[in-house]
């Protein structure tokens, strides 16, 4: 089943922002006019109504139970109103910085120098990324790099929404929407083999094939398409996250690169799951920095209605047996 038609109340995978046209178009014109900090102070009556009648909030709370162990119900309300109070300030941070207003952040970039050997290779860079701080951070430090950025997404945005983020947005990269199809694989690799980078999410499935891997105390699916592609275009694999710290600073971390291999077919299966597992092995500590900036408001570890890797996934029509392989090295990294 794709993400597409998937039958969810949640708002995580809809492609879609809570709060319609008129409450994004505020929250836009609020920022333009009185700036980033007194904005943040707005999103406090939101994230509190929300607390008490969101959808999410169960799934959220059994997230919180996974990392904080048990807590009093008041502290496990007070989670989650915190936790959707980061997630609204992330949306104000990524609004001001695609519309290029950044005075009031910083960005440092640790691991740099991996990003830039995979792209000197020039055979594209796939980055792979989690719903995890601010992506769009990352961009302002990817933008220097000099390379066409493409970044996937499911996007089911309202018209009228799209159009008001557009409008406020002077973005430096192009969107790849996907839609769960087996063609969302073309354009992407397409992207890979002209040199340029592509950017997915590896903690949340639009139609890709999973694998069931550990992560904290239980085991949750995590999509393996992006693996696939990057070794369908004979491109490394570099995993990025961007945390948000104290006082606006986003603080951006790359991994040594991964690379394709074309392994016996038997051996595929085995090779997606490892790669899974390291990829969410990294986010599992990356998470552990910062729970609540951690952003999939859904039972993550409830197996999704997704193609397990024991099928073909669909993208391999494009090439039988490709696999990316991790590296000794970098199987062993966390």
């Amino acid at each position: 089943m794709s993400a597409s038609d998937s039958p969810t109340k949640h708002w995580s995978g809809t492609g879609q922002l809570r709060g319609g046209r008129w409450g994004i178009w505020f929250f836009i014109t609020v920022l333009r006019v009185l700036g980033v900090h007194l904005t943040y102070v707005l999103l406090v009556p939101p994230a509190l109504y929300f607390t008490f009648r969101s959808p999410d909030v169960p799934a959220t709370m059994d997230y919180h139970r996974r990392i904080f162990g048990a807590v009093p119900w008041w502290k496990r309300r007070w989670l989650v109103f915190r936790h959707f109070l980061s997630f609204g300030q992330a949306i104000i941070d990524r609004i001001a910085i695609l519309a290029g207003d950044t005075k009031h952040f910083s960005f440092t970039f640790d691991g740099e120098h991996h990003l830039r050997a995979a792209v000197a290779e020039g055979h594209g860079v796939l980055l792979l990324t989690a719903h995890i701080g601010n992506w769009e951070a990352a961009g302002q430090l990817l933008a220097r790099i000099n390379v066409p950025i493409n970044v996937t997404g499911f996007d089911k945005e309202d018209p009228a929404i799209r159009l008001l983020l557009n409008q406020s947005a002077k973005a430096n990269f192009k969107l790849l929407p996907l839609t769960g199809s087996a063609t969302d694989a073309i354009p992407l690799v397409a992207a890979l083999r002209r040199g340029e980078m592509v950017a997915m999410m590896g903690d949340r499935a639009y139609g890709s094939p999973v694998a069931d891997v550990p992560f904290f105390d239980g085991a949750a699916a995590f999509p393996v398409g992006a693996h696939v592609m990057a070794a369908i275009a004979g491109s490394p694999l570099v995993t990025v996250f961007s945390l948000r710290e104290p006082g606006g600073h986003y603080h951006c971390l790359g991994f040594p690169p991964q690379r394709p291999e074309h392994p016996p077919h038997h051996l595929r299966n085995q090779h997606l799951r490892e790669c899974a597992a390291l990829f969410a092995r990294r986010l599992e500590g990356i998470v552990k920095r910062d729970p609540l900036q951690w952003y999939n408001f859904f039972p993550f570890w409830h197996p999704p209605q997704e193609p397990s890797v024991g099928a073909p996934p669909s993208s391999t029509a494009l090439h039988p047996t490709p696999v990316l392989k991790p590296t000794s090295s970098t199987a062993r990294s966390n």
